[in-house]
């Protein structure tokens, strides 16, 4: 048990919830076992849960409730940068004929709240999806347009050269898009760039991702790049108004 978090019981049930997410659906033994808990600590959890209905008990067997996805929905209605996104963002898809994301910066994590386009299932890119912002195109956009104290701390310990980072970055401010070459997966490529307020900060990222064998030569480097950097920029204004 991690002794930093303040009230331990609230670390526990998120831990009990994880734990079932994992394994879409499992019985108090089973929980406590791999939560290294004992079954009565693991029952009060769940009986709370399913109370407040977070969580389905099917016999035996508890699962995580759909009540999950009503926080996260109105959770994402609140952001504005998503209000403003939405649209352009579906219209990026339609336009590139490929996914498109907005991704936001959270706890020093590249969250991907919205995720469009993609029908053939080529590229899997889930909504709620949580990378390190250096190892992401969409996240290095963000990055790039920091300070680079702030960009220190929301990296940390990083498992690459430090100056190699900062030069990376630098090319992504001056070029305005970040481009992920098969570094994050085989086979699929992305390109992003920053939402930034009036003053520069950036406020998230859209991006498009897409197979190699697509995202290549010109229509990567200038068509696609196109479309997300002026969707990027569309964005940005309709937050200003």
């Amino acid at each position: 048990m991690d002794e930093s978090y303040p009230v331990q019981a609230t670390a526990t049930t998120i831990r009990v919830t994880e734990a079932l997410l994992e394994r879409n659906q499992a019985g108090v033994t089973e929980l406590a076992t791999a939560l290294d808990l004992s079954k009565g600590a693991v029952h009060n959890h769940l009986q709370t849960l399913h109370r407040m209905e977070f969580v389905v008990r099917d016999g035996r067997q508890y699962r995580v409730s759909s009540r999950f996805l009503d926080v996260a929905s109105r959770a994402r209605d609140g952001n504005p940068v998503y209000r403003a996104a939405r649209g352009e963002v579906a219209q990026l898809a339609r336009s590139s004929g490929e996914v498109a994301s907005l991704v936001v910066e959270e706890h020093g994590k590249a969250v991907y709240v919205l995720v469009t386009g993609g029908e053939d299932g080529q590229t899997a890119i889930r909504e709620g999806r949580r990378r390190p912002l250096y190892t992401d195109a969409a996240g290095k956009a963000i990055l790039a347009h920091l300070p680079e104290d702030e960009v220190r701390d929301l990296t940390g310990t990083i498992p690459e050269d430090e100056t190699a980072l900062s030069r990376e970055l630098r090319t992504v401010r001056e070029q305005s898009v970040a481009f992920d070459r098969e570094e994050r997966a085989d086979g699929t490529r992305s390109v992003a760039a920053a939402v930034t307020t009036e003053d520069g900060r950036p406020v998230g990222a859209v991006c498009v991702s897409g197979p190699a064998n697509r995202m290549s030569g010109k229509r990567l480097e200038e068509d696609i790049t196109g479309l997300v950097v002026s969707s990027a920029n569309s964005i940005a204004v309709d937050l200003s108004k």
